[in-house]
């Protein structure tokens, strides 16, 4: 008798042994497939992002044909919302920009033919994210309108529909925080023959510029700070 329970105890420690090798193998499993899902869903963050840039371009043809009015160029900010869409590469992207700036304008206008005025862009679209580790090169789509809003007092502003494309690379150091450079072209459809931003008045009806075109462009180079959350 002996013998025999020393002939089984061998083998039920054995049992116990490959029952507890199992078990920890499917806490193992069940443990790794939350953090699995947690990474996949890491990559799918809203991003709001601050930027700054430099905007050049951007000419209204004269009514006349020959030359045009042209906006200096200068300064831009602006931010960027991108949240996640069907695709895991993908991210819907609203865009807010802004550039303060001047206009040429036509001698009888104003003695230093300049009018001050602010640019402001209203754009929603997506983005597509190439893939990469800590650096991801993206081209973003977007369409919305641009208000042009005159500085000076009593002159009525602009309203177009306009489209961006943009392309770049967004570097993600940690999970919260990146950078973002990008270029951009906005397209404004400026479709109208006749006067623009025109002061009415008792005194007087003048226009600032006489246009016949059909859309202006402006180019923007810009570095921003991604918060990812």
């Amino acid at each position: 008798m002996l013998d025999d329970r020393k002939d089984t105890q061998p083998s039920r420690a054995t049992r116990r042994a490959t029952v507890a090798a199992a078990a920890a193998t499917a806490i193992c499993g069940l443990a790794s497939m939350p953090a699995a899902a947690q990474d996949e869903t890491q990559t799918q963050r809203f991003e709001l992002t601050a930027y700054a840039g430099y905007r050049f371009g951007g000419e209204f043809e004269d009514e006349s044909g020959v030359g045009g009015f042209k906006l200096a160029e200068g300064d831009a900010v602006g931010l960027i919302f991108n949240f996640p869409a069907a695709n895991v590469d993908t991210q819907w992207q609203a865009l807010y920009a802004h550039q303060r700036t001047e206009l040429e304008t036509q001698p009888t206008f104003d003695p230093d033919a300049r009018l001050d005025i602010e640019i402001d862009h209203y754009q929603f679209g997506g983005t597509y994210l190439f893939d990469g580790d800590e650096t991801r090169p993206f081209v973003a789509l977007t369409a919305g309108v641009t208000h042009f809003n005159p500085m000076a007092q009593g002159i009525n502003g602009e309203t177009y529909f306009s489209g961006s494309l943009g392309g770049g690379v967004q570097m993600q150091k940690t999970k919260r925080v990146g950078v973002r450079l990008e270029a951009r072209v906005f397209a404004t459809l400026v479709d109208s023959d006749g006067a623009l931003f025109c002061h009415t008045g008792p005194q007087a009806n003048v226009c600032a510029i006489s246009i016949n075109g059909t859309a202006l462009y402006q180019w923007e180079a810009s570095a921003g700070v991604v918060f990812r959350f």
